[in-house]
């Protein structure tokens, strides 16, 4: 006969922390793509190219970066109020 190991049920920190964890991966990953904005309008700028698109596509990821950093400090908030919570209730 094989036991099968459950499970406990997950709490409110652990979800709020995936998804803390998950916004950080989101932000690193916008953050990756404005360096590399960066770098391509940097190209265009010394060898000749549509720096205008470029300048466009910077402006873009930018509102993406922001948008990313509120998310990423939302769920930091949000994991920190249930932890403090949880600890309190314990």
């Amino acid at each position: 006969m094989k036991t099968t190991l459950r499970r406990p049920p997950a709490t409110e920190s652990q979800i709020l922390k995936n998804r803390y964890e998950e916004a950080v991966r989101i932000k690193d990953a916008w953050d990756y793509r404005l360096r590399w904005a960066q770098t391509d309008h940097a190209e265009a700028t010394k060898y000749g190219g549509d720096t205008d698109a470029t300048a466009r596509n910077i402006r873009a990821v930018e509102i993406h970066v922001t948008d990313a950093a509120g998310e990423l400090q939302i769920a930091r908030t949000a994991w920190m109020t249930a932890t403090t919570t949880e600890r309190r209730t314990a």
